[in-house]
């Protein structure tokens, strides 16, 4: 039964029970406990100070809290101080171990006792944090070698709360999307969504957090996912989810990819398959060029347009052509208007023979390449905004050009440059194929020709050679001297006919096989000109030609073969009467150049057209096939001669008003030349 009053004997040893309970629980708490009076003197410790100094708390009664801590006390004064002046302190204080070991990191709490307002000490409370802050340091070094680990990374790594609110965004996300760490984090993850996509990916995300399943893959070749720069493009990607539970919280990352450059790459090894295809589907010259304009517009380009150079070294334009059929006549135009190298979009590679970049093109260097309004209103027609120009050349020398044209400004970059520069040497390759093919179609035509003409050439003279022989019998067995000599004259001649013809096959064999040799020595140049016209003054006059020479009397000596030059001279001059009409006239001339001398043989013929010029020196090829002049191959075996003295021969003429043949010949040495 409970009453007021207790018993004396039984409250004594309550209390002293009581004591030894509290001592006891207050010995057994790991921190260190104690009382400072105002003279910073202890009057109570628990047993951690054993453990802590190695010092009994009975030892440290009446100790002053300066002989405890040592040569930590003036680290400790100033909250003891503070204390002792009615101000609570809380700090962290590193402590050595008196054994030798890792220090011990302390949390201290000075507590002041405050009686009537008079400080009569502090309590203090010291706990051992060393475990905490070790694990703190390890949680710090893992965040720095994870955030390390996520900064470097090639992909952007991204994560996302339950609410798919981005809260890790590295630096490959920042240079891969646009935003900055400061811009993305706390905002909603599908802003990096196309718009047209976001609701999707917001139930696919979700979807994918309420499953059990740890990790999925996105964009895997058969399907492509997409993500949204800050400055609105879309680009393609790859992309692995992942899912943790942290805490009771969901937390997602997201490793994306962008694979902008290989599918790019792909997709231009698909295009150059394309084109090796394409390209290796014909021989045809015409065909091949029509082929890469095909496969420009189909994949590349809006407009397409390819410039050759031809022998003359003037542009010519082969090929234009539209993405929009709509733009069909148009390109026809713009194709039959003759062009030069300073009236084309690809001049600046037959200048410098290499490609050029037009991120932008505007109406002024529009209105810079165009020859004549009607030039400039086709080029506005077909609006080019944005070009790569790409050279065609075949081991060093320039074919032409090839034009890929946007109607986008911007549209080609650096990349497509190369892209766009590969092409053309696809395309080289298929043209010089092409035009090899050609060469080969027209040399066997040629070959045909040659055939025709020496078999008809050669039967001439051996006819006349028959029938002469049969009637020098006759006349011999009727003893008619006179006019068996008249058979034995055109029998001699039709020999000759016929040995020059084959002299001619053998000199053109010799120079096609390099074997053709020439004997030089020094000679006077003018003189040359004088054996020429002796020699052939006579089938001038026939002909009723007049034959002259134009030369100074005083022309260096030149190093030539005097039989091969006259061979030339003869060949020039023989081809100058076939197309001179009689009653005109043909000039042999000669003028002193530097280091040589420059000859010519110039006639008032019919001319010849700029084609006929660019063929002149092929062999078995013939101005006219009307009228057949002998087998084609006396210009051909003039060149041949001229170049193997180490000169060159070349040709002017206009329709109607004659033709000029000129060669040079390198001039003596001095000491020769005397």
């Amino acid at each position: 039964m409970l009453t007021g009053h207790a018993d004396p004997k039984v409250t004594g040893a309550s209390v002293e029970d009581q004591g030894a309970l509290t001592r006891r629980v207050v010995d057994s708490i790991p921190s260190m406990l104690a009382y400072w009076d105002s003279s910073q003197r202890c009057r109570f410790a628990n047993r951690a100070y054993e453990r802590w100094y190695g010092v009994a708390s009975a030892s440290l009664l009446g100790m002053h809290i300066r002989e405890l801590l040592g040569p930590y006390y003036p680290l400790c004064q100033p909250y003891i101080e503070a204390a002792l002046r009615g101000e609570a302190q809380e700090f962290e204080r590193e402590i050595p171990d008196p054994k030798g070991g890792p220090p011990t990191i302390s949390h201290a709490n000075y507590i002041p006792d405050v009686v009537d307002g008079v400080v009569r000490g502090f309590c203090a409370q010291v706990t051992d944090i060393s475990a905490l802050k070790r694990a703190e340091r390890a949680h710090r070094e893992s965040e720095q070698e994870f955030s390390g680990i996520i900064a470097i990374a090639a992909d952007a790594i991204i994560s996302v709360d339950a609410d798919q609110r981005i809260t890790i965004f590295n630096d490959s996300a920042e240079r891969i999307f646009g935003y900055t760490k400061a811009e993305a984090l706390g905002a909603p993850l599908e802003m990096l969504v196309p718009t047209r996509l976001r609701a999707g990916h917001r139930a696919h995300v979700s979807a994918f957090a309420a499953t059990e399943r740890g990790s999925v893959s996105m964009g895997e070749r058969s399907v492509t996912i997409h993500g949204m720069r800050k400055n609105g493009e879309e680009f393609p990607a790859e992309a692995t989810l992942s899912k943790l539970v942290v805490g009771g919280r969901v937390v997602m990352t997201v490793a994306l990819r962008d694979i902008t450059e290989r599918r790019l790459f792909e997709r231009e090894q698909e295009i150059l398959a394309d084109a090796g295809d394409a390209l290796a589907s014909s021989l045809d010259y015409a065909e091949t060029i029509r082929s890469i304009a095909g496969l420009v517009v189909h994949h590349v380009a809006d407009l397409c347009l390819i410039d050759m150079i031809e022998v003359d070294e003037r542009g010519h334009r082969l090929m234009v052509v539209h993405a929009d059929p709509a733009m069909a006549e148009t390109c026809e135009r713009l194709a039959a208007l003759p062009i030069g190298r300073n009236h084309s979009l690809a001049r600046s590679a037959f200048e410098t023979k290499q490609p050029q970049l037009f991120r932008e093109m505007d109406p002024e260097l529009w209105a810079s390449v165009a020859r004549d309004d009607e030039h400039l209103r086709l080029i506005e027609a077909l609006n080019p905004r944005s070009a790569i120009v790409a050279p065609l050349l075949s081991h060093g020398e320039l074919l032409g050009a090839i034009v890929f044209a946007s109607s986008r400004p911007g549209r080609y970059g650096t990349r497509d440059m190369a892209f766009a520069t590969e092409i053309a040497r696809r395309a080289t390759s298929a043209i010089v194929n092409a035009r090899l093919y050609a060469a080969a179609q027209r040399a066997t035509k040629a070959r045909d020709d040659i055939l025709a003409i020496v078999a008809h050439d050669v039967r001439t003279p051996l006819s006349t050679i028959l029938l002469a022989t049969s009637l020098l019998e006759r006349q011999l067995a009727r003893g008619g001297v006179t006019a068996a000599m008249t058979s034995v004259q055109t029998i001699l001649r039709a020999f000759e006919r016929a040995n020059r013809l084959i002299q001619d096959l053998l000199d053109v064999a010799r120079i096609e096989g390099g074997a053709l040799t020439v004997e030089r020595c020094a000679m006077p140049s003018r003189q040359l000109l004088v054996d020429s016209q002796e020699e052939e003054q006579l089938l001038a006059a026939n002909a009723s030609i007049a034959l002259h020479i134009d030369a100074a009397e005083e022309l260096p000596a030149i190093l030539g073969d005097r039989d091969r030059l006259l061979q030339v001279l003869e060949n020039l001059v023989g081809n100058a009467i076939k197309f001179t009409p009689a009653g005109g006239s043909i000039t042999l001339g000669a003028e002193s150049r530097p280091g040589e001398v420059w000859f010519k043989v110039e006639d008032t013929g019919v001319g010849m057209s700029s084609e006929s010029l660019g063929r002149v020196f092929d062999r078995f090829w013939q101005a006219g096939r009307a009228e057949r002049h002998g087998a084609g191959l006396g210009l051909p075996i003039c060149k041949g001669i001229v170049e193997a003295h180490g000169g060159r021969i070349w040709a002017e003429s206009e329709l109607g008003r004659g033709t000029t043949f000129y060669f040079s010949v390198p001039t003596a040495p001095f000491d020769q030349a005397s």
